[in-house]
């Protein structure tokens, strides 16, 4: 893949506030420049591991999440759904400042908490369930 083309997949997936058109258009752009099979494959899959490392600071977790933050063991999450300790996952929630940026997830972590709030919330139903049976 040339450095071009790598170049504008970057600063297409960089970008968190664009509107579907805009994005299209620069995609069309980016794989413009692909010449073969081989390369459009690559450049796909370079594409949507980029997507799922950008950070999504747009998006505030701590507000959506709201009243439920104070239900949850959020250090349970944190080690349990990504192997890491309390004080990363509310580094994220917090938005605090982190080697000069502001802590933020990306989005396949948003997927992972959205993913392990579906669990959690499973694993409580059935209990529930249990409960009365």
């Amino acid at each position: 893949m040339n450095a071009e083309l790598k170049t504008l997949i970057d600063e297409l997936a960089s970008q968190t506030s664009l509107s579907n058109d805009e994005a299209d258009l620069r995609m069309a752009k980016a794989f413009a420049l692909v010449r073969t099979p081989e390369e459009k494959k690559e450049a796909g899959e370079y594409l949507r591991k980029a997507i799922a490392r950008r950070k999504r600071p747009d998006v505030d977790v701590k507000s959506i999440l709201g009243e439920v933050s104070e239900i949850l063991n959020l250090s349970y999450i944190a080690k349990r759904y990504f192997d890491k300790d309390r004080a990363w996952l509310y580094q994220r929630l917090n938005r605090s400042m982190v080697n000069g940026k502001p802590a933020a997830f990306s989005e396949s972590e948003l997927r992972i908490f959205s993913d392990s709030l579906k669990e959690i919330s499973h694993i409580i139903q059935q209990t529930s369930i249990n409960l009365t049976h």
